[in-house]
This record gives structure tokens, C-alpha cells and sequence, in this order.
């Protein structure tokens, strides 16, 4: 019995269309990840496809039970499955991670490789992911990988968002390792480097910039630069040091007046 076209082809669909048309037909979902074609159904264990009549024929049944499949020697439910082994007979039972073109739901993809196709199955019933493409720790930055190993793609601490450039590795989940990385950076709330404020603090402040009188503080934006909106006197106006003042002596609240 033989459904690597149908797998393959409910694999390619449902990647797309999310238990589109392969799902409303006879394929079901085990799990988050897996999609198991016509013909197969979740193992009670949840984590694998295997052939429905395997796991109907124990349904009910207490371990120990023996169970009879077409075409497999008699043998025993384990399990919630009918537990018959035989590498070679193209279903994929008891230990075996996949049969012949079987791969019980499973693709490179799934067994966290980049790309889908490429998995094969040994004459042991084993996976063999020798042609499998792409995947975290193989060495080369590749996917959706900022890094892998000693392969940073010519980053530095630079492309982190810090202002010295060494420093930079790679984690174990392919990801900018920037613990060593130096100099600060914007949102570490410190001003270093070239920048004019950091989160609360500043090195200037509203008069200092020119907005004399300014009766509300002055903002920092996102990429640490000053933020002078908040430098207002009473109905939004900026007044400029060198020619006015904000003055709140006069009735009607505060504005800008001339110095004299």
C-alpha cells in the first residue's frame, strides 16, 4: 500500500492553504505540525502518522490484546496500536520511524530542515536526512538565520544597534549572540556614543537648546536624537531664547514675549 503521492501532495497543499482541499478530503492533522494523508490517522502517542486500521483495530482494546491486520503477521496492541513490524512491507509499524516511500507525515521540514523535500528512509526503516537542505548548526547562515557557528555573514556589533564592532557570536538557536558586543547602544538608557538622550536621560535640556522658558521637558525619540515638541510654551508655542521668553505673568496663561 503505497501513498507517497498523496502524502507528498497533501504536504505541499496544506503548507499553502493551511488544511485546505487535503484536509476536507480524509486527511487529518496530529498535532501543530503534522498533516496525515488518506488512509493514515494520528498515533495515539501523537507525534507520528501511522495507517488507521492499526490503531481501529485496538480501539477499546487493552494491551497485551492480539490484533490481526491485513497483510501484517498476527500481533499485539500496544499502546492504543496494533504493534506489527516488519521493515520492508511499506507501512510504517511498532519502532519504525518510516517504510519504503512512508515517512509517517514527516519531511526535512518538519525535522527541522529548511527545506521540504530530501528525506529519504532506510533499508532499516530509519530516517536518512543526508539530503535534507539547510538547518541550525550545519554551519552555514542560511534560512532565516541571523548566524550559524563561526559564520556571522560579516556582521559585527555594528549591525546589532552597538557603537564598537567587536564582540559579536552566534547562540546555539542561530541567533546574534551580543552579550560581549560593547560601546552601549540606543535604548540601553545611557547616553554614550553620538547620541543626544537615552530613554530618560539627556545631556541637554530645553534651554540649553534654545527654547528659554519652556515650561514642559524635552522627549527622546526611538533612535536617541532630541525630541524638542515637548519644548512649548502655553498654547504650542517654541520660544526662541535669543528673542523670546515664555512668560506666565499675564492673565490668560502663559506665552511668548519679547525680551527686552
Amino acid at each position: 500500500m503505497t501513498l507517497a503521492r498523496e502524502t507528498a501532495a497533501c504536504v505541499a497543499v496544506a503548507a499553502v492553504l493551511a488544511l485546505g482541499s487535503c484536509v476536507a478530503s480524509d486527511a487529518s492533522r496530529c498535532g501543530d505540525d503534522l498533516i496525515c494523508p488518506s488512509g493514515m490517522t494520528c498515533a495515539p502517542s501523537g507525534d507520528t502518522c501511522v495507517d488507521t486500521d492499526l490503531v481501529t483495530v485496538c480501539a477499546g482494546v487493552e494491551d497485551g490484546a492480539p490484533c490481526a491486520v491485513a497483510g501484517l503477521p498476527p500481533a499485539t496492541c500496544m499502546a492504543g496500536m496494533c504493534q506489527a513490524s516488519r521493515c520492508g512491507d511499506d507501512r510504517v509499524t511498532g519502532s519504525e520511524e518510516c517504510d519504503g516511500d512512508q515517512m509517517a507525515g514527516q519531511t526535512c521540514r518538519t525535522l527541522g530542515f529548511y527545506e521540504e523535500a530530501g528525506l529519504r528512509c532506510t533499508a532499516e526503516c530509519r530516517y536518512d536526512r543526508s539530503a535534507c537542505v539547510g538547518r541550525c548548526g550545519d554551519g552555514i547562515k542560511n534560512g532565516s538565520e541571523q548566524c550559524d557557528g563561526a559564520e556571522l555573514g560579516g556582521a559585527t556589533c555594528f549591525e546589532a544597534g552597538f557603537y564598537e564592532a567587536a564582540g559579536l557570536a552566534c547562540a546555539s538557536d542561530c541567533k546574534f549572540d551580543v552579550a560581549a558586543c560593547g560601546g552601549g547602544k540606543c535604548g540601553d538608557g545611557v547616553v554614550n556614543g553620538l547620541e543626544q538622550c537615552d530613554g530618560e536621560q539627556f545631556n541637554r535640556t530645553c534651554a540649553t537648546l534654545g527654547f528659554g522658558g519652556a515650561m514642559t521637558s524635552l522627549g527622546c525619540t526611538s533612535n536617541c536624537l532630541f525630541s524638542n515638541q515637548s519644548c512649548l510654551c502655553w498654547g504650542g508655542h517654541r520660544c526662541r531664547a535669543n528673542m523670546f521668553r515664555c512668560d506666565c505673568s499675564k492673565l490668560g496663561g502663559c506665552g511668548c514675549v519679547a525680551n527686552q
